[in-house]
């Protein structure tokens, strides 16, 4: 019999942490729901109808895939999606590897370790639209420091950066690395500080360089990190509007004109927002097909 209380005690114990377990997550849950899945759906909805300008709802009508369809007779849409695949390639790696060195430089043993981190994590919680006010100052092609100091050293034809249409998405990566690398740099701080120290003395015995123990040592200890940053940073990628409405709105003309800010456009400035919903969900989906691919290639490289 005490057996049998000793069980009926443990069950409703289970019954009450599965209750408060549910009460905790709710929350969330309905914010999911409301915030996120919601307008997701309407957006799918809304992206077979004609719902292109201000008409009242009884007006709207089904048009199955024709905004599906007039995005590939759109030359601007598809450049925008293609500049964001360019962003992307040039953001990613940029961002993994400046994360990363700092990391590895952070995690040495120097004076004043605590001040030199607590700088690095400036950037990340500096406001973007100040920063973007400061690098446009910087990088003004005709008046700012930077180019002045590349004058100064004798290169007569500056960059324009910005207002370049070869140099504008490449500068903009430049800037959103600086921005975010900060997150890249406390995670792989985390994932260092984990690396057992008896691997190294165990390499310094055998006689081993520097390089071998960050290739043969560091690297594969640190890969699951190194795939939870890249494919949350390929993500985040394509979710670039902020940094390019701040810093080049689409200009000059439309080199940057990325597939977020492009969607924008077309939904608030043009009221096509049927046609800009296709965007998006056309978005969403090369944006999960490049997860996929992710996660199905991270067998070869991830060190679990």
């Amino acid at each position: 019999m005490p057996k049998l209380k000793i069980k009926r005690n443990i069950g409703s114990l289970e019954k009450q942490e599965a209750r408060a377990a549910l009460v905790f997550v709710l929350p969330f849950f309905m914010g999911f729901l409301i915030f996120q899945f919601a307008p997701l759906f309407y957006a799918f909805f809304i992206s077979f109808v004609d719902l292109n300008n201000f008409k009242p709802l009884n007006a709207v009508q089904w048009v199955g895939l024709s905004n599906y369809t007039a995005i590939w007779n759109d030359p601007i849409a598809i450049s925008s999606y293609l500049k964001s695949f360019y962003y992307t390639l040039l953001y990613v790696p940029c961002l993994t590897v400046v994360g990363f060195i700092a990391a590895v430089l952070l995690n040495k043993h120097f004076y004043l370790k605590s001040f030199s981190r607590s700088l690095f994590l400036m950037p990340y919680v500096a406001n973007i639209v100040a920063i973007s006010m400061v690098f446009s100052l910087l990088f003004d092609p005709f008046g700012g420091v930077v180019n002045a100091l590349l004058k100064g050293l004798g290169i007569v034809n500056p960059p324009l950066w910005f207002a370049s249409s070869q140099m504008a998405i490449p500068t903009t990566a430049m800037v959103a690395v600086w921005l975010n690398f900060p997150f890249q740099m406390i995670v792989y701080l985390a994932a260092l500080q984990g690396v057992s120290k008896d691997l190294y003395e165990a390499a310094d015995m055998d006689g081993a360089s520097k390089v071998t123990k960050l290739v043969r040592i560091t690297l594969p200890i640190v890969s699951p990190t190194s795939f939870f940053l890249i494919i949350t940073a390929t993500i985040g990628s394509f979710q670039n509007f902020t940094i390019f409405n701040a810093l080049t709105k689409g200009g000059p003309g439309t080199a940057s004109r990325v597939s977020s800010l492009n969607i924008y456009e077309e939904a608030f400035s043009f009221n096509h927002y049927s046609y800009a919903a296709a965007q998006a969900i056309v978005l969403f989906l090369i944006i999960m097909v490049i997860s996929v691919v992710q996660w199905g290639g991270q067998k070869k490289w991830v060190h679990y």
